[in-house]
Parts: structure tokens; C-alpha cells; sequence
């Protein structure tokens, strides 16, 4: 932003450019292009202890990488009272499903169903295109819902996106979930972690 507003281009100039492509439906394939833009030049670290506000050393970044992961807050988001088939979708701030496999081939998005305090995968099923997903049966219990992508079996944060807010399984025979998903910068050290 700071380099269009240097060159003289203007701010306004910018949304306009954004709200075009917002509106024209190209969100959610903008955003995690720009995601994987930023996740393969990577980022240089400023390190905050250093008075001459140099570069961290590979060393100085790993480990302040590392703290950054395993600080990382995750708490339960899913609330189940009692065993019941679980189902849902997944949308953006524009309405559209979430589902990035066509952005980069060979991913898979996935639902997975974890628990809060160790962090294992307890259930994992494919969000499909329309955004939606469903788990047969989950038990009662307090867990973390969360959306990856999968490659070579290997699971990865979804560029860009932040995990699901608070959700309650209280009906008797299917809980039917909605939830939007939200999105933050390219500058979120978050995004370089494991997915949690």
C-alpha cells in the first residue's frame, strides 16, 4: 500500500480496484493467491531485541517462530451435549463457500474435528466444493474445529484464514452448522505454523 501511495496511484484508486474483484466474485481466489505469494518469498524478521533493528539471524527467526507456534491460542470452538451426526458448510464474508482445491492443485480441503487439549486429529472429512462437509457421529465433548488443506498427506494451514468461531450441537438427531469464515493479512506470523 505504502509503495501505490509513493508512486502516486492513490488509495481510492486501490479499493476501487479491490472492490471490483471483491464484487466480482474473485475473492477468495485473490486471497489465497496473494497467501502463497507471501508464504514462498517469505519473511524477513525484524528482531524486537536488537537495538539497530537488524535482521534476525536463521537461528534468531526459527526460534521466535517456534515460540510464536507453540503460544499459539486454541481453544474449542465446537460444543457437542450429546452423540450426534454432525453437518454444515463453510462460507466467506461474501457468501461464498469455502473450498480453495482448484487454487492450488494437488490440495485438498479438509474438515478436521481435534482435541483441545493434545491437539490429535480425531475426525477428518473433505469440505467439498459447495463448502459443506459432514461427520456420521461425533460424542459428547468440548473440541477444535478447523479447516486445513492436505497435500502428500501432510496438513497445512488454509492461506489466510482464520479457524471458526463458537459453535453448539444441542439438536437431537443432526447438528446442522453454519459458519463464516474470516481473513486477515499476509503478514500474520500464525500462517507459518502447523495448523492447530
Amino acid at each position: 500500500m505504502s509503495f501505490a501511495v509513493q508512486k502516486g496511484i492513490g488509495i481510492s484508486r486501490q479499493r476501487s480496484i479491490w472492490l471490483r474483484c471483491f464484487l466480482g466474485g474473485c475473492f477468495q481466489k485473490g486471497l489465497a493467491l496473494a497467501a502463497l505469494a507471501a508464504m514462498t518469498a517469505g519473511a524477513q524478521t525484524v528482531c524486537a531485541n536488537s537495538a539497530d533493528h537488524r535482521p534476525c539471524t536463521d537461528s534468531e527467526a526459527k526460534e521466535m517462530q517456534t515460540k510464536i507456534c507453540r503460544d499459539e491460542p486454541t481453544p474449542a470452538n465446537l460444543f457437542v451435549s450429546h452423540p450426534i451426526r454432525l453437518a454444515g458448510a463453510f462460507f466467506d464474508p461474501t457468501g461464498a463457500p469455502i473450498n480453495f482445491d482448484s487454487i492450488k492443485p494437488g490440495h485438498r480441503t479438509i474438515a478436521q474435528i481435534r482435541d483441545v487439549a493434545t491437539g490429535a486429529v480425531l475426525y477428518a472429512v473433505p469440505v467439498h466444493a459447495n463448502g459443506e462437509f459432514a461427520f456420521d457421529s461425533i460424542p459428547e465433548g468440548s473440541y477444535r474445529l478447523i479447516i486445513v488443506w492436505m497435500s502428500d498427506g501432510r496438513f497445512e494451514r488454509l492461506p489466510l484464514a482464520d479457524q471458526p468461531k463458537e459453535m453448539r450441537c444441542v439438536d437431537l438427531k443432526e447438528c446442522r452448522i453454519s459458519s463464516t469464515i474470516t481473513f486477515h493479512g499476509t503478514d500474520n506470523p500464525i500462517d507459518f505454523c502447523p495448523p492447530k
